[in-house]
Parts: structure tokens; sequence; C-alpha cells
């Protein structure tokens, strides 16, 4: 094959990618303009944590008490500052505020643009935690940490999945990524974590650095617990058992300057801000995923009453490749695969295929990328 067809073929395969990777929506976003912070979006949490059911601490001997007042809007920045000053027994104040039932989210894409602080025993965190808790107290029903960063490890920021059993039969999975000369603290980064169904992938300034796709939980059967309704915290902790405490060279006041937030959704996507009503109301046919794909892929659907659904693949000549599905279902949300065989259970060949899904009353095509 010569360079140009392959370089033609590369370039084909590479548009197709920026295609598929377009589907997102934006469904939430704070910019912070203003001069307050958008109490119909954010809630703030104080104290040390034993408001909420967490013992002094906040569950991991931190040594700030929260206040609204060190959470300011300046710029077009929320800027979260920690300061050296005693308070109800503390020894540091800072913020921590939540979207809880204001925004949350089953699965999307997250972005921040953030500057983060610098110090010994300063602990930055934009995570997420889950709304209705329905698999078990921390971590039966699931933690993620979209980027957490610690003020002596300057250019150094982690991304983790906590899950498994109620504590202390938890368990977590996490990654990092260091940048190649700087530091978060110099300048805005931009951190991104897609969520979807089996998969969560971090970005910073737009390098993939980790995918995850393995997890548990004691309560459910997987995708559980990364399979209900999250909502966003923003917090700046000081000292805790991970990044041990302030020291001589730590200065006050420090702050964490976040740009925006932004969240989206590709359509089948759950948000829940006001209502909690999430049965299903109209019929869905969801973007497979992963796609493109190389060996299996999943395809969601949802009907609004029970009906007979039949799921079939076809090729760009429209002949029949596979029949996925072809039964009655009950009101509800469903997934199907596809592992890119024929009916006779043959590999077939890269290329986009089209999968439809018909019923009595509603029809839809998508398309899915097989590469191999």
């Amino acid at each position: 094959m010569s360079r140009s067809i392959i370089g033609f073929v590369i370039l084909i395969i590479f548009c197709q990618l920026a295609l598929f990777s377009q589907d997102y929506e934006m469904v939430w976003s704070d910019e912070f303009e203003g001069t307050e912070l958008d109490d119909s979006k954010w809630e703030h949490m104080l104290g040390n944590g034993t408001d909420y059911g967490l013992p002094a601490g906040w569950g991991n001997n931190e040594r700030e008490w929260y206040l609204e007042d060190n959470a300011t809007i300046e710029n077009g920045n929320l800027v979260i500052t920690a300061r050296e000053e005693t308070h109800s027994g503390c020894d540091y104040t800072s913020s921590r505020i939540r979207t809880k039932e204001m925004g949350d989210w089953t699965y999307g894409r997250f972005e921040f643009r953030a500057k983060m602080p610098v110090g010994k025993g300063l602990w930055a965190a934009l995570w997420l935690m889950p709304t209705d808790n329905l698999y078990g107290g921390w971590a039966a029903s699931g933690e993620v940490d979209i980027v957490e960063f610690l003020g002596h490890e300057t250019n150094k920021v982690h991304g983790t999945l906590h899950y498994g059993g109620s504590w202390p039969q938890n368990a977590q999975s996490t990654g990092s990524t260091t940048l190649s000369e700087g530091s978060f603290a110099e300048e805005f980064h931009e951190f991104v974590m897609e969520w979807e169904e089996g998969v969560f992938h971090w970005f910073v300034d737009s390098v993939l650095y980790q995918t995850k796709t393995s997890w548990y939980s004691t309560n459910g059967d997987f995708p559980a617990p990364f399979d209900q309704r999250f909502h966003l915290l923003i917090n700046l902790a000081v000292g805790g058992n991970w990044p041990g405490y302030p020291d001589a060279t730590t200065t006050f006041p420090q702050t964490l300057e976040v740009d925006y937030v932004r969240v989206y959704q590709k359509e089948g996507g759950s948000f829940v801000g006001d209502s909690e009503d999430t049965s299903p109301s109209n019929y869905l046919l969801s973007d497979n995923y992963p796609n493109p794909f190389n060996s299996h892929t999943t395809i969601q659907f949802r009907i609004p009453k029970s009906s007979h659904v039949k799921i079939s693949v076809y090729n760009q000549s429209g002949r029949t490749i596979q029949i996925l599905t072809d039964d009655f279902y009950p009101q509800g949300e469903f997934q199907t695969s596809w592992d890119g065989t024929d009916a006779s259970g043959s590999a077939v060949t890269s290329g986009i295929y089209f999968y439809q899904i018909e019923t009595d009353s509603y029809q839809e095509v998508k398309k899915a990328l097989l590469l191999k």
C-alpha cells in the first residue's frame, strides 16, 4: 500500500474519531461571573464534618473549619482561601461547596480550569460523591476524585475511584500525572474526567493520562456503584492523613482558584436538578460505548411502555449483519452489546456500521465505528 493511501486511511480514521468525540452537549456550568457564589447551584458545607455524620476533621484528621466567607468570586474566578486562624478549636479556616440536589448526574464529562495552592499540608480537591448512597456507606456507594492536588507536590495531580464495601472494607484505584515543566500553582490548567457506563477517563490539558474499567461494590452488580447520580464538590483542606500537616515552609493565606466548571452529557445521560423523577418518559437509543471499538461495544436504550424491541446491525450497503435483540421488554432502561461478528459468529471487517432500534411506535438509527 502506498504512503498516500495509508495517509488517507489514517486521515479518515482520525476524522471519524473527531466526529465521535463531539457527542457531548453542555447541561450545566458555572463561569463564576458576578460578585458572589450562586446559591442556586452551590451549597456551603460548614464546620469540621460532625454536622454531616463524620468524625471531626472530615474523617481524614484535617485541621480546618469550613466557613462561607472563605469562598469568594473575584475577577471571574471562584477563590477558596485557606487561612491560618483559630476557629472553633481548629487552627485554620477554608471553604467546601457542593451541588447536591441542585446538580446531580449519572454519566458525563466534567471540566474544570483551575490554579492550585502551594505548601506542605494543602489539599485541593474537585470531586464527585453519590447523592443517594444506593449501595451503602462510604465507599460502597463510591467516590470519584476528578483531581486531587497536594501542595508540596506542585507538578503532580491525582485521579482516584473509591469503591468496594463500607469502611474499612473499602478499596480504591488511583493514578497520577506529572508536568514535564512548571507547576499547577503557576498558571491555570484544564482538568477533565469523562464517565460513561463501565469506564472513566482522566485528562490534563487535553492529554489522557489514565483509564479505569474495573471496580466493584459489595452491594451491587457491576457497574455499581458508578451507575447512580453523583454531585460535585470543591474544597481546599488543610492537613489530613494523606497530605500531612503544614510546617515551617508553609505560608498563608493560600488559594484554590477555579475559572469555570462545565458538565456535558451525551444523549441518554441523566441530569437531575430540582426533579427527583428519573423514570423513563420517552424512547431513547443511546450512542454506543466505546465508539470507535475493536472487540465489544455496549448499546443502551430506553422505552416508556412495554414494547416489542428489535435492535439490528447493518453494514453500509444496508445488509443485516446481526440481530442483537428481538424480544418483549417492560418499561425501563436496558442494554445490549455487539462483539463485531455477524449472525454466523464470524468477525466482520473494520468500518462504519449502523444499529437500529424498532418498536411498534419508534425507530432510530445510529452509527458505530469498528476498528481492528
